[in-house]
């Protein structure tokens, strides 16, 4: 991506790095994958796995870490903490200063029931309905839908397509085995900082609220039932899917395609492996893996006697 020149010593001072002199003489015109990067360009070696195409890589600068052994013939080596973090503020920094900023888009029909703050961006085929609430600095992406009595915090972001406050999946058989639908009455509340990704879903409660905790950021395509409650600073990753009334703890990390049934306690700091199927509480602090899922380790060592079965 290119971007207008600024140079390495002012770069490192908006990361709050030590700046060396000589950097007022390294202009930087833009940033790149370690693939992608020619001369001018700054870019990063945070995994380790790319450490041949950082070696080879054209870029004038490389972020790394303290741990990296990498050596460039021309680039500059800057180590740093955390190298993706530093490119994540480097490229706010760059989004702030060149992106036009973005305004609402006025065929949005807000009713008068809802109360949607000044600084809130809606951008083009929004849906907003009766009681919605909106905190500052908002936004919500096109066609995104939020559906009556839904309390969206305050620096939320809803990215396009997706659907906050749909009826919850409630149905009971009679006798006969025929399904009646259960009203669903709550609402859905997103505290602040909350990321929903795109064609994601966040269905109402029954009764009472769903929930996701503040600085929880929930990728594209899932699928959140009603009445789950999601703890602070949790991730989702794409295609997982969260059955009515679990509750999920903080700081959790819940990689792709991960099913997780209803009724269940997942507790903090849970890391749940990619496709695992969870049908059991969890505790905290614990990696699981598998269907039904186990603990990681328990379930690699299962797996490899599994294999040797075959043998």
């Amino acid at each position: 991506m290119r971007h207008p020149a600024t140079t390495l010593y002012v770069i490192a001072e908006q990361l709050g790095l030590a700046a060396q002199a000589s950097w007022k003489d390294v202009l930087i015109t833009g940033v790149a994958t370690l693939d992608d990067a020619k001369e001018g360009d700054l870019s990063f070696l945070a995994n380790r796995k790319y450490a041949r195409q950082a070696s080879q890589t054209e870029a004038s600068v490389i972020l790394t870490d303290h741990h990296s052994k990498i050596d460039h013939p021309k680039a500059i080596v800057i180590r740093v903490d955390q190298p993706y973090m530093a490119l994540a503020k480097h490229l706010s920094q760059i989004e702030s200063t060149f992106k036009t900023p973005q305004r609402s888009n006025n065929s949005v029909i807000v009713p008068k029931t809802a109360q949607i703050h000044a600084s809130v961006i809606l951008l083009e085929g929004v849906c907003i309905e009766e009681g919605v609430v909106i905190g500052a600095h908002s936004k919500i992406g096109p066609g995104a839908k939020i559906l009556e009595g839904s309390i969206i915090g305050e620096h939320v972001i809803i990215d396009a397509g997706a659907v906050i406050g749909a009826e919850g999946f409630g149905w009971i058989p009679d006798e006969k085995g025929q399904f009646h639908r259960v009203p669903q009455l709550g609402n859905v509340i997103l505290h602040n900082h909350v990321y929903v990704g795109a064609n994601t879903t966040i269905d109402r409660a029954a009764l009472g609220s769903t929930t996701i905790g503040e600085g929880t950021k929930i990728d594209n395509l899932c699928m959140i039932g009603h009445n789950v409650v999601i703890g602070k600073h949790t991730v989702i990753a794409a295609q997982s899917g969260v059955a009515g009334s679990t509750t999920i703890g903080d700081n959790c990390m819940i990689a792709g395609q991960v099913g997780i049934a209803g009724h269940l306690k997942i507790g903090n700091q849970v890391k749940i492996l990619a496709q695992s199927g969870v049908m059991s509480d969890v505790i905290d602090n614990r990696t699981i893996f598998g269907t039904p899922s186990l603990d990681s380790r328990h379930f690699l060592k299962s797996f490899a006697t599994f294999k040797k079965q075959g043998e």
